[in-house]
């Protein structure tokens, strides 16, 4: 034989809410979230402390990298401008040794402060 639901009428009933569970959901909450929020921000303050030591690292390696280069750089541009360079490369480019008693020094005379009727015209005088 089939068997038959019996309907069961509790449109009627109505539930209560449980204040004292409530309290506890509450309470839970209330120490939970903090304590949530505060690992949260000591996790991310130990990341971020440990990204600016890799960063820091980093950095100080580029320096270094920079300060050997430019010390390299400095001693090519002492060989380079040595006396000796100077000298090899103008013979190779055909230059020859000046006689001392032939070069002429020019210098250019002290400038004489101008003259009354010398002097330029200054603005918005005619």
């Amino acid at each position: 034989m089939y068997a038959q639901k019996k309907p069961i009428e509790n449109t009627h009933i109505v539930r209560e809410r449980d204040r004292r569970r409530s309290r506890e959901l509450w309470a839970v909450l209330a120490l939970g979230v903090p304590i949530g929020a505060f690992l949260l921000l000591f996790t991310w303050q130990n990341l971020e402390v440990i990204r600016l030591g890799h960063e820091a690292t980093r950095l100080q390696k580029q320096k270094q990298e920079i300060e050997n280069a430019n010390k390299a750089l400095q001693l090519e541009l002492d060989r380079r401008t040595s006396l000796a360079a100077v000298e090899q490369r103008a013979v190779t480019l055909g230059f020859q040794r000046t006689d001392p008693r032939a070069v002429v020094m020019v210098q250019r005379p002290p400038e004489q402060p101008p003259t009354p009727d010398t002097r330029p015209p200054t603005p918005g005088s005619r």
